[in-house]
């Protein structure tokens, strides 16, 4: 396959047409001022900031939280030898070995109990879609995420006890700010609430998720366990984004306030399993940089290419949702990604662009944004009537300090269980209008400190990973998670359970490389 790749036409054209570019004008100046910004004081005096050792690795608390890994390994050592000669333990190995052996389960079984866990994550969408939409399973869908992180959670504490050597703990930088958000989200629980079955329904929607990130980070294990959840992300997303396409050649019906009518060029709009396109363009979003930082990582052609045509069929997916505000996200982490990974990505986005510019549906989107009736519709109610309500219902329960409660107006929680017959219960779209609607300025404060808290440490991750070799796949999931940052400022994403969860589960894969792998050696690629 390599070299049907290698020796064919589309190839060499490709590879002719980049080493031309790097023999022009352009290609010569832009690498020689490469070469002057990686020679400047500023870039030297960053870059050694960016790649020092954290904080935590020599602070108090992760010395008491390997003290307490140590206490549990000696537990271990004396309850073990008692378990393993169990029936249920036995019976579990046994299951496990047969797995290993099975012609199509192997690959499966062989991580062990780990690998499926960190599967599970990465599949969590299709597995919601399947028990909640197709098997209509409403009480397993309810409570299955929970479950599988309780699950995951337990797997955690074994690991530390069903353990020859003590394990070093996973503190890591990004753990402080995260539990700072949870503490004052907690205390404002306390302070605003009022009806507390909402409040704590609207508390859990907004934190819940964020606690996949602590167990992803410490189920974990090695560079395998990471590429292993990698693809299986990409592969999920490219079959989404494949489902998508098909959908806009067929002309999919959709319902008629996805569009407004003045819109004639919109034939359809994409959405696959997902609620709305809004939705399936955020999914789009988070994992096309990862695919394509997948394929710079890749070390074989025909790799190099299955990965580029995932991502590529992402971005075209993302294209198809008319969604202008994940075009918009999209373009800005495109730009980062060239920057940190390769510059002559700017030559195909320009083309992308340009060749974007004259599709009819793309016009009419952009353009309609610059007419009398978009500004009368964004009036009515568009997001400025429903950013100008949040606001005014802040100034009317003078509520800007601390908010007017979890699950209280602006989300999904607020229009399932409308208890304020003064309020027109709608969506704000805008998660940070969201916050700052339920938790005021101070949780607003502690949720941006939280999401510097996660740019900070992964500029950090994708400085630190350069010396193993990692920083395209780390450069793809932060631009992910920018690509998602900019989307939230118009749509309320992480209202969707699934959103968030993966958000953070990506989130913990990108500091696992960048503060808690240690490689004894580095290994091939593929």
């Amino acid at each position: 396959m390599n070299e049907l790749l290698t020796t064919s036409f589309l190839w060499r054209t490709v590879t002719a047409a980049a080493a031309w570019l790097r023999r022009s004008a352009l290609g010569r100046g832009v690498a020689a001022l490469g070469k002057l910004w990686r020679q400047s004081f500023f870039y030297l005096l960053f870059a050694r900031l960016l790649c020092r050792d954290a904080a935590t690795e020599k602070s108090a608390l992760r010395r008491g939280l390997d003290r307490c890994n140590v206490a549990l390994c000696r537990f271990g050592q004396k309850i073990m030898p008692a378990i393993r000669g169990s029936l249920l333990y036995r019976a579990y190995g046994g299951l496990f070995r047969l797995g290993r052996e099975s012609f199509f389960l192997g690959r499966l079984f062989e991580g062990g109990m780990t690998a499926i866990l960190l599967l599970l994550v990465a599949a969590y969408a299709p597995i919601d879609w399947l028990l909640r939409d197709v098997l209509s399973l409403s009480a397993i869908s309810s409570v299955w995420d929970e479950a599988l992180m309780l699950l995951c959670f337990c797997w955690i504490l074994q690991r530390r006890i069903n353990t020859a050597s003590p394990l070093k703990s996973a503190l890591n930088p990004l753990d402080l700010y995260l539990i700072f958000y949870l503490l004052v989200g907690g205390a404002l629980l306390w302070l605003t609430s009022r009806f507390w079955d909402i409040n704590i329904t609207g508390f859990r929607a907004s934190m819940q998720y964020i606690l996949l990130f602590f167990l992803v980070t410490r189920l974990l294990r090695d560079e395998k366990d990471l590429r292993l959840m990698y693809d299986a992300m990409i592969l999920i997303a490219a079959v989404f984004a494949l489902h998508g396409i098909a959908q806009f050649i067929l002309g999919v019906e959709i319902p008629s306030n996805w569009q407004d009518q003045a819109e004639t060029a919109v034939r359809t709009r994409v959405f696959s399993i997902f609620a709305n396109p809004n939705i399936m363009a955020a999914y789009m979003l988070l994992f096309a940089p990862m695919a394509i930082g997948r394929a710079y990582d890749c070390k074989t052609p025909a790799g190099k290419v299955f990965f580029w045509f995932c991502g590529i069929c992402m971005c075209v997916a993302c294209l198809f949702t008319m969604t202008r505000a994940a075009w918009m996200a999209l373009a800005i982490a495109a730009v980062l990604f060239a920057l940190m990974i390769d510059r002559k990505l700017f030559v195909l986005m320009l083309v992308c662009g340009i060749a974007a510019c004259f599709l009819p549906f793309v016009r009419s989107r952009i353009g309609y944004l610059f007419t009398p009736q978009f500004a009368e519709s964004n009036a009515r109610a568009g997001r400025a009537k429903r950013w100008e309500t949040a606001f005014g219902y802040l100034d009317e329960k003078y509520a800007w300090p601390f908010g007017l409660g979890y699950g209280i107006f602006g989300g999904a929680v607020a229009a399932q269980n409308p208890i304020n017959p003064d309020f027109n219960y709608m969506y704000v779209d805008n998660y940070y209008v969201k916050i700052l609607v339920e938790n005021g300025i101070v949780g607003l404060t502690a949720f941006l400190t939280a999401v510097a808290g996660i740019l900070g440490t992964g500029l950090r991750s994708i400085a630190r990973s350069y010396r193993h070799g990692m920083k395209p796949l780390c450069a793809g999931m932060f631009c992910g998670l920018v690509a998602i940052l900019i989307h939230s400022f118009f749509e309320s994403l992480w209202e969707e359970p699934y959103m968030m969860a993966l958000f953070f589960a990506v989130a913990g894969m990108l500091i696992f490389v960048g503060f808690l792998w240690k490689p004894q050696q580095k290994e091939e690629n593929s």
